[in-house]
């Protein structure tokens, strides 16, 4: 991460707590922590004052003394002895800061530790807010992620038949990620046929496909700690019993163009779910799909913001990246799952992913 995008994000941050007078703010949620310093170690906490001209400072152990002076931009590295909480505290008190602010995460030691010291008070998403409108080098490693997972799929594509295990597409899957450069795969893949597909988060196991067989397949990838999510569902060739399935596919695809075509910047989450929603409520199948449309993506598999009926205040931004992923599940019969990813511009918004979205025989 280059120095001009951390103090890019740690200027954004310190505005936010400026407007809203917030002398110091302690952050120990690590993952909030690479995105304002470039951090990647598992253990640090970053201080962040809210006043115009003061540093910011970053603390860790001497596991890290070596790794924070290559990664960390934007603040002072200090490294701590002992107990680092006690040590902090004694730093801030040495700050003659009488305030200071929490994310909502925080363990309740730590709390109970400050609060016997400073006046405390939690802060709520207040990071993950900022992290909503993705920077370019944020959509860049996000681009990048979903081609490796694309074409790792197209590489295993020919092995995906009949006989063949969901637990073997899952291995040869996760090889093919890593292959292409992926460092950590985001999820467990789901790899779920047949009655099995019905169940959303399905793990895969030692079925084997068979003839008429729904497969879902649910995966991602990896760039530079920014991931992607998708989803494709196939039918296993061979069965006589695909005229329903061949049903609830064209539905939940028709939901999933609509509800990419309808996104436009200012409109509220919950209007994109519900244009997903009414289609499939429309054809019949409205109480087949329990969960909700989508979720924000980058540096966790699901972050701000979420795609759902209930998430009626939050409204779309330029650059928010989210999924759009509706679908069917229908016991004893089967489910699909098409799952995208799109970038939200100034007029509407970009498909990230671009595999076939068509129902694919093999």
């Amino acid at each position: 991460m280059l120095p001009e995008e951390t103090l890019s994000r740690a200027g954004k941050l310190k505005e936010w707590l400026k407007q809203r007078r917030v002398g110091a703010f302690l952050i120990t949620n690590l993952v909030n922590i690479k995105y304002l310093t470039g951090f990647s170690g598992s253990n640090g906490y970053l201080l962040v004052s809210g006043a115009a001209g003061e540093d910011n400072y970053f603390f860790t152990d001497f596991r890290y003394k070596e790794q924070s002076a290559t990664e960390v931009g934007s603040c002072d590295i200090i490294i701590t002895k002992k107990d680092p909480i006690r040590f902090i505290i004694n730093f801030i008190e040495k700050k003659k800061i009488k305030k200071i602010a929490f994310e909502d995460t925080i363990n309740y030691r730590t709390f109970e530790l400050f609060k016997k010291k400073f006046q405390v008070k939690a802060l709520r998403d207040a990071i993950e807010n900022i992290r909503m409108n993705k920077d370019t080098v944020e959509l860049r490693h996000i681009n990048r992620a979903a081609l490796r997972a694309e074409d790792a799929l197209n590489d295993i594509k020919p092995h995906i038949k009949k006989g063949v295990t969901e637990k073997a597409i899952s291995s040869m899957l996760a090889e093919r990620l890593t292959a292409k450069g992926v460092e950590k795969i985001p999820f467990e893949i789901i790899a779920a046929s047949g009655k099995r597909s019905s169940m959303p988060h399905a793990r895969a196991t030692d079925k084997a496909l068979e003839k008429g067989d729904l497969l879902i397949i649910d995966w991602g990838g990896e760039s530079g700690g920014y991931y992607s999510d998708m989803t494709r569902t196939f039918l296993i060739g061979g069965g006589n019993d695909s005229g329903k399935k061949k049903e609830i596919y064209d539905i939940v695809l028709k939901a999933n163009v609509r509800a990419r075509d309808s996104i436009k910047k200012g409109q509220s989450a919950s209007d994109v779910d519900r244009v997903a929603r009414a289609v499939i409520e429309d054809a019949g199948y409205g109480r087949y799909f329990g969960h909700s449309t989508g979720h924000g993506i980058g540096m966790e598999v699901h972050e701000r913001p979420y795609i759902s009926a209930m998430n009626r205040k939050q409204k779309i931004s330029e650059n928010m990246v989210f999924t759009i992923e509706p679908g069917i599940y229908i016991p004893d019969i089967g489910g699909v799952r098409i799952e995208d990813m799109v970038v939200v511009t100034s007029q509407s918004a970009e498909t990230v992913t671009n595999l076939s979205r068509e129902l694919e025989i093999l």
